[in-house]
Formats: structure tokens, C-alpha cells, sequence
């Protein structure tokens, strides 16, 4: 018979950790709001919006997976934002075609 222990645990794609998905989505996102509503001299509002939905995304993510975030994980999340700050700022100095 199989163990108990297999039926409890939580289906995951291909095995991927949560914050490594939830750091791929936060880069893909944010690259594609970057290039549709941040590229010209003034930011969109609605990039702000993105933003924004995008955090709240992120703190029910965190929030629901609590237990899958060790110290690790933590550091690598916190890495990654200040990834996408830079970026940020490497994709906004770049000359522009507004």
C-alpha cells in the first residue's frame, strides 16, 4: 500500500518551490509593465496599478505558503526585489522612442 503521506502532500508543477514561482512571475510582470506604461518620459498610472495588484499578489502568495519559506527562501525574495529595483533603473536609462 502507498503511505498516508503522499495524499497530503501539495500538488506542485514539476516540483518548482513556491518563491522560485512566485520570482519568475514577479520579473515577468514587471518587465511587461515596465516596457508598455514606464518607457517614455512620464510612468502611467496604470503601471503604478500593476504594481500595486502586484504586491498584493505577493503578500497573499507568501502569506498562504508560509511554511516553504526558510531563511533561504527569504534571502533569495529579498535579492530579487532589489533585482527588479535595478532593472528598474537599467530599463529607464536606456534612450527612449516615445
Amino acid at each position: 500500500m502507498l503511505p498516508e503521506e503522499l495524499y497530503k502532500r501539495r500538488p506542485n508543477h514539476n516540483n518548482t518551490p513556491e518563491s522560485i514561482t512566485l520570482i519568475v512571475t514577479n520579473y515577468i510582470v514587471f518587465v511587461v509593465a515596465i516596457q508598455l506604461f514606464a518607457t517614455c518620459a512620464k510612468i502611467n498610472t496604470f503601471f503604478w496599478v500593476i504594481l500595486g495588484a502586484l504586491a498584493i499578489y505577493n503578500f497573499f502568495s507568501i502569506r498562504k505558503y508560509r511554511e516553504d519559506y526558510g531563511k533561504a527562501q527569504t534571502i533569495a525574495y529579498i535579492i530579487s526585489i532589489g533585482g527588479l529595483l535595478l532593472l528598474y533603473f537599467l530599463m529607464r536609462s536606456r534612450d527612449l522612442n516615445c
